[in-house]
């Protein structure tokens, strides 16, 4: 009685055969190293552009130069850690059915059908036009082209980009290894798709539509904002007149030193690095649903923090009235 061969089982259909997902990430060192220094940079700058603004004798040249790195990092330093998070959080996973892009806040679902073809960017018979605004870790943003088909870019570098076609859109995804990205597709392909799913694409403007359609969420933010801007004004209307003032008596009974009117400047900027950093961490904390107690106490104790500067302005204006 002959003897039943069995069938020859290796590495490669193994994969073909049970593991019908891929996972990619994008090249992130470059980026981290980008991200790393902007943010060191800019931090060090605004720390001593603020110990410099404490000391400015008057309003001039001098102290607006030593305020531009302040509001300089102000909005700068969060977006490069948001930058920086998402790099980290980048991946594009290819399965059976679809092909996942995520990029921080940023989802796109192309199911399996909807892909016309993927290739290199090499591959064009044009060239493609990177997006205007980008850096090392973060080539992201839309171009046309010139047929007018909109390019949209999830990518790390500008260069070895891999282009994900359908009908109405072209993604480009930047994978450390676009040979293994491209087998992998190949292979999938040769699977075949079982269940597509619909096409999805959630952008993060949504989170800023929800987040603004929510009430509480809404009213606590423009509070923040509008007192953070009547602090701004108040001050910058009262600097003119005041050249001095007292901070009172010590405990001892001695004259404080006094402080120059021109140090005021230091509260409305002090508020504004604790509304920006309580805004982005509120957006990030919003996304879940178990996390969202947590932004509103973040954008509550940004109209805390703006009413306590108020507050420190007009008891130091009455004392020294």
């Amino acid at each position: 009685m002959g003897t039943v061969e069995k069938p020859k089982i290796n590495e490669t259909n193994i994969i073909a055969l049970v593991n019908d997902t891929f996972t990619f990430h994008p090249p992130r060192r470059g980026g981290n190293i980008f991200h790393l220094t902007a943010i060191v940079a800019l931090t060090s700058g605004g720390v001593w552009g603020l110990y410099k603004t404490a000391y400015a004798a008057n309003i001039g040249p001098v102290f607006l130069s030593y305020l531009l790195p302040v509001l300089l990092a102000i909005p700068m330093v969060p977006l490069l850690v948001y930058r920086l998070y998402t790099l980290q959080r980048s991946v594009y996973i290819l399965e059976r059915d679809n092909i996942r892009l995520q990029w921080g806040l940023r989802t796109e679902i192309i199911p399996a059908n909807d892909v016309l073809w993927v290739r290199l960017d090499s591959d064009l018979s044009i060239s493609l036009r990177l997006p205007w605004l980008r850096w090392p870790g973060a080539v992201l943003g839309s171009r046309r082209l010139t047929s007018g088909l909109p390019v949209e870019f999830f990518a790390s570098r500008g260069r070895n980009l891999i282009l994900i076609a359908t009908s109405d859109h072209i993604f480009a995804v930047s994978p450390t290894d676009p040979s293994a990205f491209l087998q992998a597709y190949q292979r999938l392909t040769e699977l075949g798709s079982l269940y597509p799913p619909q096409p999805q694409s959630v952008q993060p403007a949504f989170l800023l539509a929800r987040v603004w359609k929510t009430r509480p969420a809404r009213y606590l933010i423009l509070s923040s904002v509008l007192l953070s801007m009547g602090l701004l004004v108040w001050v910058s209307l009262v600097i003119p007149g005041v050249d001095q003032i007292s901070l009172g008596f010590t405990a001892s009974g001695a004259p404080r030193a006094p402080i120059l009117g021109i140090q005021l400047m230091l509260l409305p900027v002090l508020n504004a690095i604790f509304l920006f950093i309580n805004l982005f961490l509120g957006l990030f904390f919003y996304r879940q649903d178990e996390s969202q107690i947590l932004a509103y106490l973040l954008w509550g104790n940004s109209v805390f923090v703006a009413a306590l500067f108020l507050g420190a302005v007009y008891f130091i204006l009455r004392s020294a009235a």
